[in-house]
């Protein structure tokens, strides 16, 4: 029988015996209860100490109740305790904020991937909204939330800027499933809206369109704040300066969408192409001009910036842009679990190119009368 790991060491500082002791106690709990220890010289030759040392530890062991000394036989082990060892967490915690328009059939789909391969790494998922966070304290109650439920770490989707500011305060290790907002440091990974939309009015500009418009709502996230980064950058870059882009913001509602469209078209100077963040008010938006006489794309084309279902479905195909959302489900698995096992990652952003899906509903714009 060999004790490993400190047996060719030397040993050095402090006591000698105390060394011995220590380093035997450490062995002690990784050998079998009943088994004899190596005799007094194997020890002795093995710590490179003497025998009075050993006999000197040995003694210390014996009466920590450690070992039993038979004459003429040896020392027993006795049944150590082993150290406790705080088993790993194997929970991942999903916060999903306030917002919510209704998760798409693609989006509940990726979301079981994503539990799927967290299951097949041993890990369990935990969905947590704000209905959780009773009070109107939010620091507090998201420090109860986090506190009540021990997870390795968590995904943060439609999370608004003081709770992802939160959690990055307090260095709880976590995933942006989306984008940051401005001057928060967190590892996220989301689809690259701001080359989305820039893209979106490059297609337009090429098609003889000068009054583009971007439909977005006032609950503007990480990413949509982004887009309207890129939307602007373009149309400054392309007319050098001379195009100011158009921002119509709602609520979200059919008769608040209708309200603005109505504004928007009633100048002298309407759009001839709209950008809309959301599939369902394209849908909205297409509904309501049809109803208004205008033809899509003859007099007004129509881009999507998000994907849906019921895109393919509708005549004339909207143009939009699809992201592989199995793919997103992989990295997103493969992140949560490096984030996990290590507790931490460098906060910085991962971004997906989706697809543009060009539909029917883009044209150049009709020539003036």
């Amino acid at each position: 029988m060999t004790i490993t790991g400190v047996m060719n060491q030397r040993i050095r500082r402090e006591s000698i015996v105390t060394q011995v002791v220590n380093a035997l106690k450490q062995e002690l709990p990784c050998l079998i209860h009943g088994k004899w220890l190596p005799g007094e010289r194997v020890l002795s030759n093995q710590f490179q100490v003497s025998r009075t040392t050993i006999r000197a530890a040995l003694a210390q062991l014996q009466s920590q109740k450690l070992i039993r000394a038979y004459p003429q036989k040896g020392y027993k082990i006795l049944a150590v305790r082993r150290p406790y060892r705080e088993k790993p967490c194997q929970v991942i915690g999903w916060f999903q904020g306030s917002f919510h328009e209704g998760l798409k059939p693609r989006s509940q789909s990726m979301i079981h991937d994503i539990e799927h391969g967290l299951n097949n790494a041993g890990y369990e998922l935990k969905t947590f909204t704000d209905i959780h966070l009773r009070g109107h304290n939010r620091h507090q109650q998201l420090s109860r939330l986090v506190t009540e439920h021990r997870t390795a770490c968590w995904i943060l989707t439609t999370a608004p800027f003081k709770t992802q500011q939160w959690f990055m305060k307090h260095g709880i290790p976590s995933l942006v499933l989306g984008s940051c907002y401005a001057d928060i440091k967190l590892p996220n990974l989301d689809i690259d809206y701001r080359a989305v939309c820039r893209h979106a009015v490059i297609q337009l500009w090429r098609l003889g369109h000068r009054r583009i418009c971007l439909l977005a709502p006032h609950t503007r996230f990480g990413g949509d704040l982004a887009g309207e980064e890129g939307f602007q950058a373009a149309l400054i870059q392309l007319s050098t300066g001379t195009q100011a882009p158009i921002f119509l913001y709602h609520n979200g509602s059919v008769g608040n969408i209708r309200r603005a469209l109505d504004d928007c078209f009633s100048g002298s100077q309407a759009p001839t192409a709209f950008l809309i963040s959301r599939p369902m008010h394209a849908l909205t938006t297409i509904s309501y001009l049809i109803r208004k006489g205008f033809r899509v794309p003859e007099d007004i084309s129509l881009i999507c910036r998000d994907d849906h279902e019921f895109m393919e479905h509708l005549v004339p195909a909207m143009a939009h842009y699809a992201v592989d959302l199995e793919m997103l489900a992989r990295r997103c698995v493969r992140i949560l679990i490096q984030i996990a096992t290590s507790g931490h990652l460098k906060p910085y952003s991962r971004r997906m190119i989706p697809q543009f899906i060009r539909g029917n509903t883009v044209a150049p714009p009709p020539i003036p009368a």
